[in-house]
């Protein structure tokens, strides 16, 4: 369209020159009529031009509202609930437990990275966990473990999160029953949805006063490291020291 503007244009400035120079020029009313023409086009040229510049800016609306889905969230869409801690009777590890809350409509991969300090403040070590897929208003738990000498006396921690890449949620479709023993407990797990929830991992933490002594852990899986839909994997999770109540959370991904 531009190309055929200037063709034109050039036309009837030649055609211009042409005439005032000879009487054998283009007559004044086909004259006007290319300006006419000229005019016309330079029209459709300019609604063009706008349509183009539309269609770029809803591009680049598009692209920034893409960006913006696959950003990380914020901070606020993770709640952190509370925070658990001990070192092994062997010495070897400090484990600290997060219980974590998804407050969005959405799913979520999580992240937490934590640094570890002594009671005088002095860095001890640090560590990280993930969670895979949390679904939408589920809580569940993410363990660190810090291969440190001496007791961690607090944890500095920090919690993001981002659409997930791979995954989805499962533990919203699973429910259990839980029996309380000497030694632990034993847990019936329940899948609840129309699809297969694999590695499906459960933890136990075991408190004794107020205050977490030991945990147990194992995956509720069979042998396709799965729980089919309709059904229930039992197990049992055991401590070898006294306790008084138990939490329990489920991790798991489809």
């Amino acid at each position: 369209m531009k190309k055929l503007l200037l063709i034109l244009c050039v036309f009837v400035f030649v055609i211009s020159v042409t005439s005032c120079g000879s009487s054998d020029g283009v007559s004044q009313e086909e004259y006007d009529a290319l300006l006419a023409e000229i005019e016309e086009l330079k029209g459709k040229q300019e609604a063009n031009d706008d349509t183009e510049e539309e269609a770029a800016n809803e591009d680049i609306s598009e692209n920034d509202e893409t960006a913006e889905d696959n950003s990380p969230q914020s901070e606020d869409a993770i709640e952190i609930v509370a925070e658990y801690s001990y070192a092994d009777s062997i010495g070897w590890y400090n484990y600290h437990f997060i219980v974590i809350k998804n407050n969005t409509n959405e799913t979520l991969s999580v992240s937490s990275s934590s640094i570890a300090y002594d009671a005088d403040g002095n860095v001890l070590g640090a560590d990280d966990a993930s969670f895979d897929a949390l679904g939408a208003g589920c809580t569940s738990v993410m363990r660190e473990a810090f291969d440190i000498e001496g007791v961690a006396a607090r944890y500095d921690t920090t919690v993001s999160s981002a659409p997930p890449s791979y995954y989805e949620s499962v533990i919203q479709d699973l429910t259990y029953t839980e029996s309380n023993i000497a030694s632990g407990a034993v847990f019936q797990v329940t899948n609840n949805g129309s699809e297969a929830a694999e590695f499906v991992e459960g933890y136990a933490l075991f408190f004794k006063d107020g205050n977490l002594v030991g945990y147990d852990d194992a995956y509720f899986t069979d042998d396709d490291s799965e729980i089919k839909p309709g059904a229930t994997v039992t197990k049992q999770l055991d401590i070898n020291k006294e306790f008084d109540s138990i939490q329990f959370y489920l991790d798991g991904r489809r």
